[in-house]
């Protein structure tokens, strides 16, 4: 009598080529989909197919699926079902790449004192009443971190909570991949994957704050290899600045060329006055695989109009924090709109000082194809890399 994770534990490397799992996984929260899913990848050869059944038509309510190409069979064998139990039948072949391994506990250098703790809470609550009036993005981030930047890690550990979840769905890590954190500050996302840092090629943390990236620097030094501290540049600079990509060039040389292969926004978007820009410049820096993934707060109802709305966006815009429904409609529906693009929106509600707050995952990603070899390939071609290929065959002749 054994768990499936744990009867995975158990069996020999790359034992299975098939398997079937039926529903069971309907009743668990994402971690512990996530877990199960890292010991079926050990127990499995890459390219293994595997099938299982869902009471749901979907998989967008946990964001580890983000790491699988699913091909939804329900329409398929729905009809088929004599007992109509499970609407949801999905097939997906295991990838060679790893999952990410989230680690969720905070490296010792994030810790801080019941003190530290207390005062940093302290100038974030006053910071409306205490704050002098400045108008640049950029000097309004830095008054308002500048004074809780060594306490910040351990203070927002458990507030923005959504992160977690956000990194689960970062997608299957392969040597050489490459990571753009936007609004990256501490370097607290960096933490969640330490144990797979090696498989980096290069990662940047962006943000307009200059106290979060020193301290983002300290804690990584302290924390990583000189390897793999070598491999991430710290950027000081706005999204949506105009020489963006000549700045972002200089720190990842050829990397900017293909892309990202995931960029992240974790609780930053809802903070870029111009955060709809944001999302666009991001899409311009995707690789031909690459995902865009945002962990912010949400409103509590689908459209964002009730009282708790109202409440809590007045809240939170004291300090800067614009919290709309639009912001998943234009990421689902605006900027990453069109078949080539795989789409999914988590959301969910999770307790602060006793009070429900609504937090939300989503994911855009270029769609992939898992073969049976366990290799991916983009499932959509890039045209316009093939026609400059087909441009400089024509001036070779």
């Amino acid at each position: 009598h054994a768990t499936v994770q744990e009867t995975m534990e158990r069996v020999k490397p790359k034992t299975f080529t098939k398997l079937v799992l039926l529903d069971h996984m309907d009743w668990m929260p994402n971690a512990m989909v996530h877990s199960e899913w890292i010991a079926l990848q050990r127990a499995t050869k890459p390219g293994a197919k595997i099938l299982w059944r869902s009471a749901f038509t979907h998989n967008g309510d946990k964001p580890f699926f983000n790491n699988l190409d699913i091909d939804d069979l329900s329409p398929k064998w729905y009809s088929k079902d004599r007992v109509k139990m499970y609407p949801g039948t999905f097939l997906s072949y295991m990838p060679r790449d790893e999952f990410p391994f989230v680690d969720t506990k905070p490296s010792p250098c994030q810790l801080a004192s019941s003190f530290t703790k207390v005062k940093t809470t302290t100038k974030m609550i006053l910071h409306p009443l205490t704050a002098g009036r400045v108008n640049a993005h950029g000097d309004k981030m830095s008054s308002f971190y500048a004074s809780q930047a060594k306490g910040y890690d351990a203070v927002r550990e458990n507030m923005l909570v959504a992160r977690p979840e956000m990194m689960s769905a970062f997608g299957p890590i392969k040597v050489g991949h490459t990571w753009l954190d936007i609004g990256g500050g501490t370097g607290r996302n960096l933490h969640y994957l330490r144990a797979q840092l090696d498989r980096f090629e290069s990662i940047v943390v962006l943000d307009i704050c200059p106290e979060l990236l020193q301290i983002g620097q300290e804690h990584a030094r302290v924390t990583f290899t000189p390897e793999q501290y070598d491999k991430i540049s710290w950027v000081c600079m706005d999204i949506n600045a105009p020489t963006i990509k000549e700045e972002l060039a200089k720190v990842s040389g050829a990397t900017l060329e293909r892309g990202f292969d995931t960029i992240t926004f974790s609780y930053s978007l809802s903070m870029i006055p111009e955060w709809e820009k944001a999302l666009y410049s991001a899409k311009g820096l995707m690789s031909e695989e690459g995902r865009v993934l945002v962990a912010d707060f949400d409103t509590y109802t689908e459209k964002g109009n009730s009282v708790k709305d109202i409440l809590i966006r007045t809240w939170y815009r004291q300090d800067g924090v614009r919290i709309e429904a639009k912001s998943r409609e234009v990421i689902l529906e605006q900027v990453f709109e069109g078949k080539e693009y795989t789409k999914t929106c988590a959301r969910m509600q999770r307790r602060l000082a006793g009070v429900w707050i609504p937090h939300y995952v989503a994911c855009a990603r270029r769609g992939t194809i898992t073969m049976p070899d366990g290799f991916r390939r983009p499932s959509v071609p890039d045209l316009s890399k093939l026609l400059m290929s087909q441009e400089e065959k024509k001036q070779d002749f």
